[in-house]
């Protein structure tokens, strides 16, 4: 049976199911993927609550659902956007980040532009 330690705490896998790994902490038995069972002690050292590493699991679909990048190259200046929502594009503009919707960023490097040249 491989064994592990994380925090003080061992952590045990069967032979049948090398993936899910088990820890006792208290009274209750949690197991899940390593990964998951090591936060579930980590969160459990920091705050002294049981998180079931389920929970934890499921957290890291969510993360690995995450959208494209988009970006857009927009007067010589790269306008990009991380999230995927509406507002959330930016831009380095003289220096100074800007952030908003793409179309207000457009309208805000044209007005500056438009205003140098004058």
């Amino acid at each position: 049976m491989p064994t592990t330690s994380h925090r003080g705490f061992v952590l045990q896998s069967k032979p049948e199911s090398p993936d899910v790994w088990s820890v006792q902490i208290k009274n209750r038995v949690l197991s899940g993927h390593l990964a998951a069972v090591k936060k579930s002690i980590d969160w459990w050292c920091d705050t002294a609550s049981l998180i079931d590493p389920k929970e934890f699991a499921s957290l890291a679909r969510k993360k690995e659902e995450k959208p494209a990048e988009q970006q857009e190259s927009f007067n010589g200046f790269l306008l990009k956007n991380d999230t995927g929502s509406k507002n959330g594009w930016y831009c380095f503009f003289n220096g100074r980040l800007i952030k908003g919707s793409k179309e207000a960023l457009k309208k805000y490097i044209n007005a500056n532009m438009t205003a140098r040249k004058k």
